[in-house]
């Protein structure tokens, strides 16, 4: 998707360069002409890659849809040159669609910003990894016995409970290991929990 005539406004960004940052008002939408950007966000300053932008694709919209500040922070990834399209602009646009259309596109938006939510949401420390690696063991375990065809001659289903009888050496060696990220479930306002000494 190319933009072309002489009145697009049309920047350079160097490499390293912040095209916006994270809180900010969406005051317009980009395209990249040239180059790459990423798209960011924080957590626990630690910079986390929500997606890379390239030739062609548009990025920055959803603060314009649906009024809200920048939920993350974009960076040029190689020299870069962006056009840029107004909020105003792109709102007169948004106005001659069909209410259809318009409720189609903020569904969209709301949906894209609830992935990220979640993705925010994934493990952080020790603990987080280790329980999550438990609950999917214990799940493929059940999975497996639930379906023979799986695993006709048995060996997979041993192979996973010498796997688990590992991950328990190692979840009983970091039992009292004190993380210096928070965990996951203590950010959504519970206690973490130990990771079991026996997995599955």
């Amino acid at each position: 998707m190319f933009v072309d005539g002489g009145e697009v406004d049309k920047k350079f960004f160097q490499e390293g360069e912040t095209v916006f940052q994270e809180g900010d008002p969406g005051n317009a939408a980009y395209i990249v002409e040239s180059g790459s950007e990423g798209i960011f966000r924080s957590d626990e300053g630690e910079d986390v890659q929500l997606a890379t932008m390239n030739m062609g694709e548009l990025f920055g919209e959803m603060a314009i849809i649906d009024g809200s500040k920048r939920m993350a922070h974009a960076v040029a990834m190689e020299d870069s040159v962006i056009v840029c399209l107004p909020r105003a602009d792109l709102e007169a646009m948004l106005a001659k669609q069909a209410p259809m259309v318009k409720t189609l596109i903020q569904i969209l938006a709301d949906n894209l910003r609830t992935v990220h939510e979640v993705y925010m949401k994934r493990p952080c420390s020790v603990h987080d990894f280790f329980n999550a690696i438990t609950f999917h063991m214990d799940g493929l375990g059940k999975r497996i016995e639930a379906d023979k065809d799986a695993d006709p001659t048995g060996e997979d289903l041993k192979r996973l409970k010498l796997t688990e009888e590992q991950m328990s050496v190692l979840a009983e060696h970091f039992a009292d290991y004190q993380d210096k990220r928070a965990s996951v479930v203590e950010v959504l306002g519970k206690a973490p929990d130990k990771p079991d000494k026996k997995v599955g």
